[in-house]
This record gives structure tokens, C-alpha cells and sequence, in this order.
């Protein structure tokens, strides 16, 4: 079986099977790695870490917002990507800088004293995404182009399986080890948080490795091809990308869903530390929970949008999972902790649920629109402008978080009618902080964004016409 993009059938006849396997395998390790790597990095670690170090709600929300904006750099690597045809070279360059910059992150606490350690450690964060896009663009092409649709979607599923399983695992040993050694060791909890980088950092580095012993089938293909950039403008693909109506729509609809998803996800574990005061185990653990209730509902949505539709999926996921963030916002305000544990436990498991149909719909969408062995262009602008209004979105979010303190709402005044019937779960005073905000207005604008699949997404994917830059 072919999977290289070629027109040449004599030489792709002679590609021995084993080394088709192997290459297949190590992209599923690649992937299962550097999940590891990431889980270790962003989300709960990070903000954290970024707490632990006497940061603001603000200065949380712009750590969350480099990883989302960084991918605009993207835009201008695809010029890199597309006049230099040694693809996995550039990817593995970009990545393993990325990876050692992460490491470094974790070895910072080793050297310097507190108060030193979050300016270094933003620099350092800073080239840790920034190298990791520029890879990331490159790596994207390069395995968009390396299969056939058939090979390449069960590629993508395994790397998605087993890469969740990892991450999952990694985040509840680092949470397992921080909470071992505040209970213990309180004052070691830097060096704590040091050793959850730098694993991060070696899962990242084993991540370079299975790239490194990929076999490049493609680059002596890709080296007698003309790149669209070689003969064209550097406008003319992006420009090509935007004239395609349904990679258009379906771009628009994933901005859509970034910013409002991005607006309060980053500040869900603060919610939960600060709001209700939950420990970083005990958030790591529904965390994990979310992952896998994320991995087991995949096949499930993937039998259903065959048979129903990506749409009929997103008309289903969407409003049940910002009905979840919402949620947030009661499971707060509730004065039994046994109701209030069980409702949260329930949230995660519903929201990871929701969002392995979104993600799956989404990616179904973006891949199918992309013309092969055309991609490099077209995923470069879809990450690039998700990046920027993901990483405007949480910015947003920490100004709410930060000054939404100020005004606090008792019930007393505005929720009284609310308040009387339902004393017996909730506390006395209902008080509306900035972190509830958050989740409010995400969950809000989250549940009026079901207009948006009406408008922007294509009834079935499958009946997606072929790419043509006059398509209108």
C-alpha cells in the first residue's frame, strides 16, 4: 500500500513495509511523549506554579495565553517550511529547542532564589512556545503529507489514544509527588515543582528521539517537487486557503470555539484551588478523570458523526459542555460538600465527554479541507489566527478574575427569589466573584455559539466537493 504523496509508483513500490510500521509506530510515540511533556507544562502545573510564585490572576492568564499566541508564528515558518523541503530537519531542530528550553524551565529553581525564578522562567516559557510552533508547523505538513487518508486517520487515532493515556498518567505522578512533598517537605515545594519541568523536559527529548529514528521516506520526493512558495507569492496560498468556502467556514467556526473555550478553561483549576479549595492532587485527579472519560467517549463519537454528521455532534456537545462551565459557578456556591463533590466529579466526566466529540468534529473538518500536499499553508493560518484570539481570550479572562474581586454580589439584594427555595443546598450569602464571572460569561456566550454551527459548518464532511481555489 501507498502512503507517500508521489506520482512516482515505481519508487514508492520498493518502500519496505517494515520500515512503514516502524515510521508508523514512532509517530504514536512522538505524539504519547511529548503529551506527557505538555500535561507537565500547561494548564493546572503552570498556574500553579505561577501562584506558588506570588503571581497575579493576570500575569496567570498571559502564561496561558503564550502557548495560543505563539502559533502565530506559524504564518511566517510556513515560508521557511515550504522553501526548504527538509521538513523533519526543521521540525526536529524547532522541537528539540523547544524541549530543552522546558527543561531549563525546571532547572531555574535549582540556581536562583524565589523571587528570581518567574522572570527567567517567562523568557525561558516565551522560546519554549515559540520553538515548539515553528516546529509544530512544520511537523504538521510533514505528516499531513506522509500518508493516505485511510493510514493517516488511524495514525492520528492512535497518537490521540495513547498520548491522553500518557498525559494522564504524567499529570497524576507529578500531582502525586508535589502533594507528597507539601505535606512533607513544605519547604522544598520549589525543587518540587523543579523535578515536574524537568521530567517534562526528558518526555519532550524522548518525543525528538522517535522523530529523529523516523525514516524521512519523503524528503527525496518532496526535493523534486516545486513548493507553491518557490514559484508564487507568499500571500498566494493563504490567499488560496481563504478562497475555499468550506475551510473558510469551518476555520471561522474553530476561532469561534477557541476564544470561548480558551476564555475560562485556563482559569478552571484556579477556580477550583482558589474558589473552592481543592488541592493540586485532587485537581490533577479530575483532571485525569476528564482525560479519560475524554479517550473511552472517542469511538463512540466517531461512530456517530459517521452516521449523523459532524453537525448533529456539535448541535449535541457544545451546549452540554458550557452548561458544564456554568455548573461551575452553582457547584460554588453549594454548602454540603459531599453534594458539591459529586456534582464537580460529574461536570468532568460530562465536559471531557463533550469535548472529545468537539475536538474530533473539528479536526475531522480542518483535515478534510485542507488539500493534500497543500497543507502547510492552510494549517499554518488556522493555527495562527485560533492562537491569537486563544491567547487574547484567557489575557481577558485575568482582568475579569483580577478586578472582578472588587464587586461582589450578595444574594441578599439580587438572588433572594433564587436563595429561598434552594437554602437547603446552597449557602446563605451568594456572593459573584471574578472567577465566577469567568465561567459565566464563557458558559453564556458558549451556549448562544450553537447559532454558529447553523452558519459556518458543512452538513456532512463526506460530502465536502474537492478543493479548488475558486470555490465560492
Amino acid at each position: 500500500m501507498s502512503i507517500l504523496v508521489s506520482t512516482n509508483k515505481e519508487d514508492l513500490e520498493n518502500i519496505n513495509n517494515d520500515y512503514i510500521d516502524k515510521n508508523k509506530n514512532f509517530f504514536v510515540i512522538d505524539a504519547t511523549l511529548a503529551q506527557g511533556m505538555t500535561s507537565l507544562s500547561t494548564g493546572a502545573f503552570l498556574s500553579a506554579f505561577a501562584l506558588y510564585l506570588g503571581a497575579s490572576y493576570v500575569v496567570v492568564g498571559l502564561l496561558n495565553a503564550l502557548i495560543p499566541l505563539a502559533q502565530i508564528l506559524q504564518i511566517p515558518a510556513t515560508f521557511l517550511v515550504e522553501r526548504y523541503p527538509k521538513r523533519k530537519f526543521i521540525a526536529l531542530f524547532s522541537l528539540t529547542l523547544s524541549r530543552v528550553a522546558i527543561l531549563l524551565c525546571g532547572l531555574i529553581p535549582l540556581f536562583f532564589i524565589k523571587s528570581q525564578v518567574l522572570p527567567i522562567f517567562f523568557v525561558l516559557y516565551i522560546i519554549y512556545v515559540s520553538s515548539a510552533n515553528i516546529g509544530g508547523c512544520a511537523f504538521s505538513t510533514w505528516f499531513r503529507d506522509f500518508f493516505n487518508p485511510d493510514t493517516f486517520y488511524q495514525v492520528l487515532t492512535q497518537r490521540f489514544i495513547f498520548a491522553t493515556l500518557l498525559g494522564a498518567i504524567a499529570s497524576f505522578v507529578g500531582a502525586l509527588g508535589l502533594e507528597f512533598i507539601k505535606n512533607n517537605y513544605s519547604q522544598y515545594m520549589l525543587f518540587g515543582y523543579s523535578g515536574v519541568f524537568i521530567l517534562a523536559g526528558i518526555l519532550g527529548l524522548g518525543s525528538s528521539i522517535a522523530i529523529h529514528n523516523i525514516r524521512d521516506l519523503m524528503s527525496h520526493f518532496n526535493e523534486q517537487t516545486n513548493s507553491p512558495l518557490q514559484s508564487n507569492s507568499f500571500w498566494k496560498p493563504f490567499k488560496e486557503s481563504l478562497e475555499n468556502v468550506y475551510f473558510r467556514r469551518t476555520m471561522a467556526f474553530c476561532i469561534i470555539w477557541n476564544a470561548i473555550f480558551n476564555f475560562a478553561n485556563p482559569f478552571l483549576p484556579v477556580f477550583l484551588m482558589k474558589r473552592i479549595g481543592y488541592s493540586l492532587l485532587l485537581i490533577i485527579c479530575l483532571t485525569v478523570l476528564n482525560q479519560f472519560a475524554n479517550v473511552v467517549s472517542f469511538s463512540f463519537w466517531k461512530k456517530f458523526s459517521i452516521r449523523y454528521g459532524n453537525r448533529s455532534l456539535l448541535y449535541l456537545c457544545i451546549p452540554i459542555f458550557f452548561a458544564t462551565v456554568i455548573s461551575c459557578f452553582i457547584s460554588a456556591e453549594l454548602k454540603n460538600d459531599i453534594v458539591q463533590w459529586y456534582l464537580i466529579l460529574f461536570l468532568h466526566i460530562v465536559s471531557g465527554i463533550c469535548v472529545a466529540g468537539i475536538n474530533l468534529c473539528l479536526t475531522n473538518l480542518i483535515f478534510s479541507t485542507t488539500p493534500r500536499g497543500k497543507a502547510t499553508a492552510p494549517l499554518a493560518l488556522n493555527s495562527s489566527l485560533n492562537g491569537l484570539v486563544a491567547g487574547i481570550a484567557p489575557i481577558l479572562a485575568g482582568y475579569v478574575a483580577e478586578y472582578g474581586t472588587l464587586f461582589q454580589i450578595s444574594s441578599n439584594t439580587y438572588f433572594h427569589f433564587l436563595r429561598t427555595p434552594l437554602q437547603f443546598f446552597f449557602a446563605p450569602t451568594i456572593q459573584i466573584t471574578g472567577l465566577d464571572m469567568v465561567m459565566i460569561i464563557s458558559g453564556i456566550i458558549g451556549i448562544c455559539s450553537v447559532i454558529a454551527i447553523h452558519l459556518l459548518i458543512p452538513t456532512h464532511i463526506s460530502s465536502l466537493p474537492p478543493y479548488s481555489p475558486s470555490q465560492e
